[in-house]
């Protein structure tokens, strides 16, 4: 019993990382209002980035690979608000 409570006090302790499609749908209203302040012209390589990292993230999720989306999905959320920054 201890060995167990040693691992889940690990893996906590590590900071597993979980991405969820609540993650997602997050960054997809992101990106959406940055589309809607202009930024496909005004900020396109921040919000081309944020849609393809997206995309990535939406993949490794799909593999249930929760690391690599979560990489991905952090990535495409900074790049949105970076998108969202430059088109006000």
């Amino acid at each position: 019993m201890e060995t167990v409570s040693l691992i889940v006090v690990g893996l906590f302790i590590s900071g597993c990382a979980v991405y969820t499609p609540k993650d997602i749908k997050s960054v997809e209203q992101m990106i959406a209002e940055a589309a809607s302040a202009g930024a496909e012209k005004k900020a396109a390589y921040e919000y081309y980035s944020a849609v393809e990292y997206l995309g990535l993230s939406k993949d490794e999720l799909s593999e249930a690979d929760d690391k690599n989306a979560k990489v991905f999905g952090d990535k495409a959320q900074a790049m949105a608000e970076k998108a969202l920054q430059k088109s006000k």
